[in-house]
């Protein structure tokens, strides 16, 4: 692996400055317990514990940047963190080390090191969220806790069409939860995507960046659709009522995923939503009521 230094020093213990390097993890975690990824005075951030367990790693206090922070329950399949340390640490050893101090819902899946220049945030070009939604009375346990239930008739193809309204460039302050700090609510939406796989109903929605609670907004908008309470005309109304009170009620966090984020080129919507589209890595053959 090739160490990239930058001119930032430490101390090796012998008073001798060490030249560090700049880290990035690839993380995946189960949201279930945690109060969102952000640190929190409890401890019960994500964060918390990837700063503690770095932190015992490196053996100095580490501060982590994020790709994303996302909201308390939530999971991600690819969230990205960097931090700085002693240059020289082999990527093996660390993810090792890290998978072993961190809880086991919050895992390493690589680690690399990275040009000084990048950041989480600014070299970041997208983001993917996946929604999923249960539509069974019947339950699968290594997917369901996952997922919104969901067993009133829905009209997937009505949320299909709605789901076309929030692609583009908008205000989207009805979808922003109120106690949002974001300086503006605009954000462009790539591609929102309502893939059927009986039971399983995935929602995916690609963009620039989302604003707190907003793809839970969103999907929660699209069932009222699908449920027949709102039109695909009526969401239309609510997105350019820029009013977070016109908008149906939030959807859970439990079905969320922070599924990819996207660097430089690599912004490849259409394979990531092909491969969505034909299969899921649990089985869901069979009979489901």
């Amino acid at each position: 692996m090739k160490h990239i230094s930058d001119s930032s020093t430490g101390d090796t213990g012998g008073g001798v400055p060490a030249t560090q390097s700049l880290y990035r993890l690839d993380l995946s975690y189960i949201g279930t317990r945690y109060q969102g990824f952000q640190s929190q005075p409890s401890g019960m951030g994500i964060q918390d514990h990837i700063e503690k367990a770095l932190a015992t790693f490196c053996r100095h206090p580490v501060r982590i940047t994020s790709a994303s922070r996302t909201d308390a329950g939530v999971h991600a399949e690819d969230q990205v963190i960097t931090f700085r340390s002693v240059s020289g640490i082999d990527d093996y050893r660390l993810v090792k080390s890290m998978n072993a101090l961190l809880p086991a819902d919050v895992k390493v899946k690589r680690a690399s090191v990275v040009e000084d220049g990048f950041h989480p945030i600014i070299n970041c070009t997208g983001k993917a969220y996946r929604y999923r939604i249960w539509r069974s009375a019947g339950e699968n346990p290594t997917i369901t806790p996952y997922t919104w239930v969901q067993t009133a008739d829905l009209c997937i193809s009505e949320m299909q069409k709605a789901a076309r309204v929030f692609v583009g460039t908008h205000d989207f302050t009805s979808f922003c939860a109120v106690d949002s700090s974001a300086r503006t609510k605009t954000r462009t939406v790539c591609e929102v995507v309502v893939i059927d796989k009986q039971p399983l109903l995935e929602i995916w929605v690609i963009g620039d960046g989302f604003l707190k609670q907003m793809v839970r907004n969103m999907v929660g908008a699209l069932v009222a659709v699908g449920k027949g309470k709102i039109s695909t005309g009526d969401l239309k109304r609510i997105l350019e009522g820029c009013n977070r009170e016109l908008a149906p009620a939030t959807a859970p966090a439990a079905g969320l995923c922070l599924a990819r984020v996207f660097y430089g080129d690599d912004l490849n919507l259409s394979a990531l939503v092909e491969q969505a589209r034909n299969g899921y890595n649990v089985s869901l053959a069979g009979d489901w009521i």
